[in-house]
């Protein structure tokens, strides 16, 4: 456990910096900058913590980062524990089958895959009990004005405010990525998908199970958490880039059962479709990862999806968020709040091992979605083949499997302490 430096210095001489986002990147950077002594003023847009999405996974370094949090063994009580994940046939039969981590198993590091809420709740706890950590919840950022020595921030709901340094951890859509780096679409990398989540009943009657079945060019998925956790479905399909209001979840429904009109014979679509018109927790949105020739710009700096959206097709979101929050926390306490040396120092640590983490959905064939039915079945007879020869103890080739190219990226940094 790092020492606490946050009580020896006085309030009025610590540096102040503004994290917008309160996800898991915001609520790790805050945390660790609380910590290190820089009073740390948290603002999200939501009216409150956000909830929905799916249990997400803390592999590798991101699990020593929770247990330097002090809340390892609360993440651990809340696990989720998934038995297998199973991928179906078009009607329903089992094609091929693995453990609950892709194959990975538990991991070098003990992985860790819990539901999105229970993660915020436990970083939530966490950022409580440090000194010089406020939140702003209802607000958003306006306008970032930099310049040598500070940065003049607005806000849709606060009064105006200057600040040391702006960090931005606000997602895939990041207001303050937009405001300081400009164009959003120079740093978006489409992979030509969109992806809709929800939860529903147990309708299948699953328990701690993953079910998978892939269509041309489309992935039909049901993911059972625990009896007493959620169920939650999950639709993704090929598509051009389609304009839709992110604010009207009625129009997003409408959008993804026409992607699905034609298939509602198919394994658990039709069921899936009649629980997504009852849903009230629809996130849907491209398939999309950001790619950026700098994390930062004088005075700012960006984090998590904001900087490098792996895609939730790598599994590995909130890993790297959570690893690289630590790190450019680390990185300004060791500098000084000197943002020059702390930002190329960051970039230079968490860039390698992002670019790794970036590269799972295209390196094994049990994570990709053909567009064809014959495509289809030459992907399944790819996995079979790969799963049988690591069954019979023969390793070659072993690294085209999803757990074998996960624990190799989820691995690629080894943290230093600060």
């Amino acid at each position: 456990m790092q020492s606490d430096n946050s009580r020896s210095i006085p309030r009025a001489e610590r540096r102040k910096v503004l994290v917008s986002g309160a996800g898991a990147a915001g609520q790790t950077l805050a945390y660790w900058l609380a910590r290190h002594g820089f009073e740390t003023t948290v603002v999200e847009r939501a009216p409150a913590p956000r909830i929905g999405g799916f249990a997400i996974d803390l592999r590798g370094p991101a699990v020593h980062v929770a247990e330097r949090m002090g809340i390892i063994d609360a993440v651990r009580a809340s696990r989720v524990r998934m038995k297998e994940i199973v991928h179906l046939d078009h009607l329903g039969e089992p094609v091929w089958r693995t453990d609950g981590n892709f194959g990975a198993g538990a991991g070098l590091t003990g992985d860790v895959e819990i539901l999105r809420d229970d993660l915020t709740a436990l970083l939530g706890r966490a950022c409580a009990e440090v000194e010089g950590l406020t939140h702003r919840f209802d607000d958003s950022v306006t306008s970032v004005r930099q310049s040598d020595d500070h940065v003049d921030v607005t806000f849709e709901k606060s009064p105006p405010g200057r600040f040391d340094l702006v960090l931005g951890a606000d997602g895939l859509h990041s207001t303050v990525r937009a405001l300081a780096f400009g164009d959003a679409e120079a740093y978006e990398k489409r992979l030509g998908y969109h992806v809709a989540i929800f939860s529903i009943p147990n309708i299948l009657d699953m328990e701690q199970q993953m079910f998978m079945s892939t269509l041309p060019g489309k992935l039909v998925t049901v993911m059972q958490y625990g009896l007493g956790k959620h169920t939650r479905g999950m639709f993704v399909f090929a598509s051009p880039p389609i304009e839709f209001d992110r604010r009207d979840p009625e129009a997003q429904k409408a959008l993804i059962r026409e992607a699905f009109k034609d298939d509602h014979a198919y394994w658990a679509v039709a069921p899936l479709l009649a629980e997504l018109d009852r849903a009230t927790d629809l996130y849907f949105d491209e398939v999309t990862q950001i790619t950026m020739p700098a994390w930062s710009s004088g005075r700012v700096a960006l984090v998590g999806d904001a900087a490098f959206a792996p895609t939730p097709l790598s599994g590995q979101g909130t890993s790297t968020a959570v690893v690289g929050s630590y790190v450019l926390a680390g990185e300004l306490k060791a500098a000084g709040g000197d943002p020059a040396v702390a930002f190329s120092r960051y970039e230079a640590k968490v860039r390698p091992y992002v670019e790794l983490n970036q590269a799972v959905p295209f390196q094994s064939p049990e994570l990709a979605i053909p567009s064809t039915w014959e495509g289809i079945e030459r992907r399944d007879a790819d996995v079979r083949a790969v799963m049988a020869k690591r069954d019979s103890g023969d390793t070659a080739g072993a690294d085209m499997t999803a757990g074998d190219v996960l624990t190799r990226a989820a691995n690629a940094i080894e943290l230093d302490s600060y």
